[in-house]
């Protein structure tokens, strides 16, 4: 499992997360180290689509000036600007339909373009490497509450592993509305600030997930497992927190399983399979145990991990 610590209270991360986007309670964040050059053509392919998008809005705006009688009544008021009058039919109300729909797709894919990418390329351009941070859009937010309570933490599970897995992270990504995971420019405008002022190390986010809970941000730790001393520690207030409940057999099937799955006969190491968590936690639900509430509570004690040990300053 990876290892899951809270973001001390006194470490400008915690400062940092709460200038951010005040709706978000996700994020992912990594180091994207692709060669600057590939950087560059996706940001003039973003260029292009949005210049594109500008002109059909443009466009739009221009024909709707006749199309809903702005010219009309301009008209009215200067004879030298007269105009005809619209037609009320069914063409106008399709085409207050499609334009409705044009403004409210394009107009917050323009104005994100404007505000998050091209103002950091604006300020950074295209550094070496360059912190990366993700959110579940608008519509993933949609899919997340639309699922049913039993099937949601495993459409979280496998949302989280398809955002960590390394081919996933490079595929390129240009602000749609129907994209999975949206891009946070103006968290890595401020984390690059950060960085060249020494207030929070560039390393701080690396792949990582980061998690709001309970007022506090948690960090989930990705690619890498825990340090031993800090799994062994863990599964022993795991072990003494269940034994206090009198639940001490759930650690013990715990164990088992985690046993035969993870390890040969012969003491030899396996690949863990998806399906170690899900049987796990089928054990905690049978024996009324929360599962996720014990994990939770059990990192809000884990030590810190060693992304805040970095000397870092004070957020102001």
């Amino acid at each position: 499992m990876p290892a899951a610590h809270k973001v001390p209270e006194d470490h400008p991360v915690r400062s940092f997360f709460a200038n951010c986007d005040p709706k978000a309670e996700l994020y992912v964040t990594h180091i994207d180290s692709t060669n600057a050059s590939t950087r560059k053509q996706h940001f003039l392919i973003q260029v292009g689509m949005n210049i594109l998008w500008s002109l059909l809005l443009t466009r739009r705006v221009y024909g709707g000036l006749s199309r809903y009688g702005v010219r009309f009544v301009v008209g009215q008021l200067v004879p030298q600007w007269i105009a005809p009058a619209p037609a009320f039919d069914m063409t106008l109300l399709g085409n207050a339909i499609l334009d409705f729909f044009i403004f409210m797709v394009l107009i917050p894919i323009v104005r994100d373009f404007l505000t998050g990418v091209a103002t950091l390329r604006l300020r950074h351009g295209f550094p070496r490497e360059e912190i990366i941070f993700r959110k579940p859009s608008e519509s993933t937010v949609a899919n997340i509450v639309s699922e049913g309570p039993e099937k949601r933490d495993a459409y979280m599970k496998e949302l989280l592993r398809r955002a960590v897995d390394p081919e996933e992270m490079k595929q390129a990504a240009f602000g749609l509305p129907w994209e999975e995971w949206a891009y946070d420019y103006k968290a890595t405008a401020a984390a690059c600030e950060l960085d060249k002022k020494g207030v929070i190390d560039a390393k701080t986010w690396e792949l990582c997930v980061w998690m709001k809970i309970e007022g506090g941000w948690t960090a989930v730790e990705q690619g890498k497992e825990a340090e031993m001393q800090n799994q062994i520690g863990m599964m022993q207030k795991m072990r003494h927190r269940l034994h206090a409940m009198g639940k001490l057999h759930v650690f013990n099937q715990m164990m088992e399983v985690i046993q035969v799955k993870t390890m040969t006969k012969d003491g030899a190491p396996l690949p863990v399979t998806e399906d170690v968590d899900a049987i796990v936690a089928d054990i905690f639900k049978r024996n009324d145990v929360d599962f996720q509430k014990l994990t939770n509570e059990l990192a809000k004690d884990a030590p810190p991990s060693a992304r805040f040990s970095t000397a870092s300053k004070k957020l102001d």
